[in-house]
């Protein structure tokens, strides 16, 4: 059978340009409107010795330098556990940030793509909102809007916070005192809600897995009147519910989320009354802890970071999702990235500082097609071998 890096590369220059449905982004972030270029990787330092940084990984297969790290934005200060950022609504700058440091940097990703600069750096996000572990970075019109882990001492409640594109502060917003955790959120304009998920604080998260608390865990999802900021129905789920994603279809009042610590996924619906059901509907293999959407709202990507393996779910039916294929593309495969079309997946191996295991940290490329999941086998970048020493690749974005 053929195996050569020239016939991965043809498959590469035959997809098809359109990607105007790239999934799990903000609905009022700006879609490319051609094939990705450049993967951004957030990545942190393995031994919190040098400073953090920023890689930029050059995906064109015209390129000379395909598939390989053609730059570094070092972001000037360790150990801050860079973990996940958003593009602002029009895609010029993206919002980053540490879970340690609670420190956010605003990048400006449009005067020139290939080099990221650092435009400004927010020193004061606990005293400024009350709030600590800034985790998803979620535009709106003209804003930001992060759900972060924690109060400002590193414990409880939790909460959200929205500023200017240029990251000046405009208000807070507070959980539910019967949902004090915070993880993620997504909003689905055309209904009018937003939907918040749970995690664990600072005071947790910091300690190796073996000794957090499991107690000190969430498992609440809030669903949100979204023009408000108003709280309207607190959800049970299974433990540690993460990632929110609504059905893509402007129709469907449904999502789902991956619940890490009950190894599941859980379906939330809108009833006829105005309020949501909250059920379990698979069992995945062990922590399931990303998950990612088809464009055509066909397919559940799941990372199931303690089996060392990707599912994907065929969710055509919500309430039954059906397993339809696997793949094995690195230990631990964590978060993902899709593309607009729907064919190429990139994979990062490092879920937190205190839980990962692997040791070894690589960028891979995951083809999906009509009959399911493939590695690549040329496409990988190691982080093993930088000259700072190993780094943990954490969340991704395209451009």
């Amino acid at each position: 059978m053929p195996g050569t890096r020239a016939l991965w590369l043809l498959i590469a220059l035959l997809t098809p340009t359109l990607a105007a449905a790239e999934t799990c982004l903000s609905p009022f972030v700006k879609r490319l409107d051609r094939p990705e270029k450049f993967l951004y990787v957030f990545c942190v330092d393995a031994d919190a010795k040098d400073n953090d940084f920023v890689a930029v990984i050059d995906v064109n297969p015209d390129s000379a330098s395909y598939g390989t790290m053609i730059h570094t934005l070092d972001l000037g200060t360790k150990g801050n556990e860079t973990h996940h950022w958003g593009f602002t609504d029009d895609r010029t700058r993206i919002w980053a940030g540490g879970l340690l440091s609670s420190r956010v940097w605003i990048i400006d990703v449009a005067t020139d793509p290939a080099k990221p600069r650092v435009e400004t750096i927010l020193e004061d996000i606990p005293q400024k909102t009350g709030l600590s572990g800034p985790h998803t970075y979620y535009a709106l019109p003209g804003r930001m809007l992060i759900n972060f882990l924690g109060a400002a001492d590193g414990g409880l409640p939790a909460g959200m916070a929205e500023f200017t594109n240029d990251g000046k502060f405009i208000r807070r917003i507070d959980n539910p005192k019967d949902a004090p955790y915070g993880y993620d959120v997504a909003i689905k304009p055309g209904l009018n809600r937003m939907v918040s998920s749970s995690f664990t604080p600072l005071r947790n998260y910091k300690k190796p897995l073996a000794q957090m608390d499991l107690k000190d865990f969430g498992s609440e999802m809030v669903v949100w009147d979204f023009k408000e900021r108003k709280p309207l129905q607190v959800g049970k789920t299974g433990l540690a519910p993460l990632e929110v994603r609504w059905s893509l279809k402007p129709e469907n009042n449904y999502g789902f989320t991956n619940c890490a610590l009950d190894n599941s996924i859980w379906l939330f619906r809108g009833r006829a009354d105005g309020s949501y059901e909250f059920k379990k509907v698979a069992q995945t293999r062990a922590l399931p802890a990303d998950l990612r959407q088809s464009p055509d709202d066909r397919y559940l990507f799941v990372s199931c970071f303690g089996d060392n393996l990707i599912q994907q779910w065929d969710v055509t039916d919500p309430d039954q999702p059906k397993l339809f294929s696997t793949v094995s593309p690195v230990v631990q495969p964590n978060m993902m990235h899709l593309t607009g079309d729907g064919q190429r997946m990139y994979v990062t191996n490092s879920l937190l500082s205190t839980l990962d295991h692997a040791g070894r940290f690589y960028v891979r490329l995951v083809h999906v097609g009509p009959d399911g999941m493939k590695v690549d086998p040329f496409f990988n970048v190691d982080l093993n071998k930088l000259p700072t020493g190993p780094a943990r690749g954490h969340d991704m974005l395209i451009n």
